[in-house]
């Protein structure tokens, strides 16, 4: 039989070599580890070494702020804004139009552009009467040194439009004149006489006392007697008792009619009307003042305040005055 040596006890000794060999192990896995480390992102000296070199140079953000402080424009005031102005708006004399009727504001452009020079006497007889008939009425009191209406003074009651009538009274004697819905009536003492140019002598004559109450009323025998009238001079900011007004005058010669030699009581005022529109104003009011000057005080929608009116009739010189009230008032309605 093979003989065996005698049997050792190495236990201890195999179990100090496996734990000799096992701090190595460790070692070595942790080595292996660090460098894994390392291949995956930067190691501490790395990290050091940029954190020292990102303290050296401004960073980016910093670089970006400060550079509009170097190519920034000098800071500008704010533009101021500019005041709000309305355009200019076409007034009257009180720097008003509210409430002015369009067909005023048409014909009447020269006195609301305030035109300072001359206007033709149509152009003022339309703006006239435009605000006259607009006005829709009024009172009137009217004087007269001589005239185709006897001398006195005269109670007016008028509606200028849309349909116009009117009254006239003398304030002394019996003498009135009604006129309405195309009827015009002289009531003179005690005695209703129709107003009829081509009628009896009284007829005839109740006409020429009808046109003369007309003349300074009604719209369109207003306009005819500024219509002649070559130029028509404007005064802006005239005073009539104490207030303002836009003052008109101007004068007129119709030439062709001439009145000196006529009997009132006989004058077939159609035929003088017709003369007279040939060379003058329509609606006959130069058969009323066929030569003369006249001066118009007109409010801030250009109706009449005051009328004057001088001129020739049959020769003599006659003077027509006439101040307005009340306008819009619409008295006979």
């Amino acid at each position: 039989m093979r003989s065996h040596p005698p049997f050792e006890d190495n236990s201890g000794a195999a179990m100090e070599s496996r734990a000799s060999t096992r701090p190595g192990k460790v070692l070595a896995l942790c080595a292996g580890l660090l460098l894994t480390v390392s291949a995956c992102g930067p190691t501490a000296g790395q990290l050091q070494e940029r954190d020292s070199s990102a303290s050296a140079a401004p960073s980016a953000t910093g670089r970006g702020a400060a550079e509009p402080s170097r190519t920034a424009h000098p800071t500008q005031p704010p533009a101021p804004v500019p005041a709000t102005t309305a355009p200019p708006t076409r007034v009257g004399v009180t720097g008003s139009q509210a409430g002015m009727p369009q067909p005023v504001q048409d014909a009447c452009q020269w006195l609301l552009r305030r035109d300072p020079e001359p206007a033709s006497g149509a152009e003022a007889g339309a703006c006239v009467s435009a605000a006259m008939a607009a006005g829709g009425g009024g009172i009137q009191t009217l004087r007269t040194d001589t005239s185709w209406l006897p001398a006195g003074t005269y109670s007016v009651r008028f509606a200028s439009g849309p349909d116009f009538a009117m009254t006239l009274q003398d304030t002394d004697t019996d003498l009135s004149i009604t006129i309405r819905e195309g009827q015009r009536v002289l009531h003179k003492e005690n005695q209703d006489i129709s107003a009829d140019r081509d009628g009896t002598a009284e007829e005839a004559y109740a006409a020429i006392l009808a046109d003369a109450a007309e003349l300074t009323v009604r719209p369109e025998k207003v306009a005819a007697l500024l219509a002649p009238a070559e130029e028509v001079a404007v005064r802006y900011g005239a005073v009539l008792d104490g207030e303002p007004c836009t003052q008109i005058s101007g004068s007129f010669d119709t030439g062709d009619l001439d009145t000196g030699d006529l009997d009132t009581g006989d004058l077939d005022t159609g035929d003088a009307q017709q003369r007279g529109n040939e060379t003058g104003p329509p609606d006959g009011s130069s058969a009323v003042l066929p030569a003369g000057s006249f001066s118009l005080c007109l409010d801030d929608f250009y109706r009449p305040l005051k009328i004057e009116i001088t001129g020739l009739n049959q020769g003599i010189t006659s003077t027509i005055t006439a101040v307005n009230a009340q306008w819009g008032t619409r008295p006979l309605s």
